[in-house]
Order: structure tokens, then C-alpha cells, then sequence
């Protein structure tokens, strides 16, 4: 048995979602989106976030600092 045969029909008709055909645009270089909540990675502000989490976590007081 193959797993084909355990969905139902309807489902071989089914399409894929529109959000998804528009996601494979992003790997286009030369396409810019504004859409789906993809930020250029380029922009995260990633020393900045390593340097917080070392000043927070990275000393003695770390395990105070994951109380909640």
C-alpha cells in the first residue's frame, strides 16, 4: 500500500497555496519583496543581540537573569 492510496482522491487535485508559488520569488536576485515577512537577514542586528546576550547571561548573575 502505498501512501497515494490512503489520501483521499480530492487530494491529488489539490493546488499549492498561493502564499508559497509567491515565496519561491525570493530566491530570485534580482526581486525585492516587500511581502511575507522575510527580512534581508543583512539587517538583523545580530553583534548587537550577541553582545546583549553575552553582557546578560555571559557573567555570574546569568541564572538570576532566567527567573521568571
Amino acid at each position: 500500500m502505498t501512501l497515494m492510496n490512503l489520501l483521499a482522491s480530492r487530494s491529488s487535485r489539490m493546488k499549492a497555496s498561493e502564499i508559497r508559488e509567491l515565496l519561491k520569488l525570493l530566491d530570485q536576485p534580482d526581486i525585492i519583496s516587500f511581502a511575507g515577512g522575510i527580512p534581508d537577514p543583512s539587517l538583523f542586528p545580530a553583534q548587537a543581540i550577541g553582545d546583549a546576550y553575552q553582557a546578560v547571561l555571559g557573567g555570574r548573575e546569568a541564572g538570576t537573569a532566567l527567573q521568571y
